[in-house]
């Protein structure tokens, strides 16, 4: 593996960071803390009009045809500032068109969203979490049941919704204007707005079925993309939030020094930071493989699952660090706790991960080390 950065990552990650932190600072969250749905839609446009939203797509559609390591720097930049954005869903769910789509597919929805016109949401976190047995079932056409934590759905231009149709799992490109669907708002920890969408007896147009003509587990190709993706909008948010602590900590004084003077401060923000390191490591790692088209089904689930337990320690190391301060919701570091807590439960927490990790090295022999 080769972890040095190539022109463009190194263009693209420039760029992005300098985009966020020029857009996003802790006065633009004060004034925009109480919206619940929707998201900042100029910014999107920003992103786009930079070439970054459609980094992953194919240049025919606008894009720039970037490896998954590449556009993984994008979402490190989101992570940072926590811009409320439906970034990691819709590079997803555009990928998985760009792959698995049809002609028409790719040409009716990837040029709005590389134009900043369009997003996508998926419905993947319950699947994430219990696998084959919560997807829901095509069943004489339809499909009927429900699915939570579908972040940004309202207004989406699709909904990735893995499906069963007992022949394999297949994806189901989700249409609110056509499809039967209903929507209730489900507010997160990070105010993200998440949604319940309720089925009854929805038919399923064959057309908008993508993913049941490949030779890949499509609901394993989404998961690992989704698990690394999460994975690298974390490394932003606790990169930052050590950042901030270790700057708080250098100038907060008691006994007239410095707290971070103090052994037992400095220690526990050093293991923030190896904890961030070690996030980092499996993040590139994770990426890498997926970028050189390599099965990442280990790599993917140790990256969810060190953002879980690195986005824990060091959510709660910065809080504590910060003392009162850390409480106060009109100082930022609160915001970051938040944030880390929430995307430690999104698409399944530390222990899911752990334990669906070990069912699959136990399933299969070649998986992990071999000592």
């Amino acid at each position: 593996m080769n972890f040095e950065k190539t022109e463009a990552h190194q263009s693209i990650e420039a760029l992005s960071q300098k985009i966020f932190c020029d857009q996003v600072d802790d006065l633009y969250h004060k004034v925009n803390r109480v919206k619940n749905e929707g998201f900042d839609t100029d910014l999107w446009r920003v992103l786009a009009d930079a070439g970054l939203l459609g980094a992953i797509v194919g240049e025919e559609f606008g894009g720039s045809g970037l490896t998954f390591l590449e556009t993984s720097t994008l979402l490190e930049a989101q992570g940072t500032v926590l811009a409320k954005l439906p970034l990691w869903q819709s590079i997803v769910v555009a990928q998985a068109i760009d792959t698995f789509g049809s002609l028409e597919q790719k040409q009716a929805l990837l040029p709005n969203f590389t134009a900043g016109e369009a997003h996508f949401s998926i419905a993947a976190s319950e699947a994430a979490r219990t696998g084959f047995n919560s997807i829901l079932s095509i069943a004489n056409g339809k499909v009927s049941g429900c699915v939570n934590d579908v972040a940004f759905a309202k207004d989406a231009a699709t909904i990735l919704l893995p499906l069963n149709d007992r022949t394999g799992n297949v994806l189901y490109l989700l249409d609110l204007r056509r499809d039967a669907v209903t929507l209730e708002l489900q507010v997160t920890s990070n105010n993200e707005p998440h949604y319940q969408l309720t089925l009854d007896c929805m038919p399923i147009d064959p057309t908008r079925i993508i993913g049941a003509s490949s030779s890949a587990d499509v609901l394993e190709w989404i998961l690992q993309r989704s698990y690394i993706a999460i994975a690298a909008l974390q490394l932003g948010v606790v990169e930052e939030a050590i950042k901030r602590t270790a700057l708080y900590v250098s100038e907060r004084h008691q006994f007239n020094k410095p707290l971070a003077s103090f052994q037992a401060v400095s220690h526990r923000a050093a293991n923030g930071y190896i904890d961030y390191s070690s996030l980092r490591a499996c993040v590139w790692l994770a990426a890498y493989k997926i970028s050189a088209g390599q099965d990442a089904t280990t790599e993917s689930r140790t990256a969810k699952w060190w953002a879980c337990e690195a986005g824990h320690r060091i959510g709660h190391t910065a809080q504590h660090l910060h003392g009162g301060m850390g409480a106060d919701i009109d100082y930022p570091i609160h915001r970051y706790f938040l944030w880390a807590k929430q995307l430690e439960y999104t698409l399944g927490g530390a222990q899911e991960q752990l334990a669906q990790l070990g069912q699959k090295l136990a399933d299969n022999d070649d998986l992990g080390i071999t000592v």
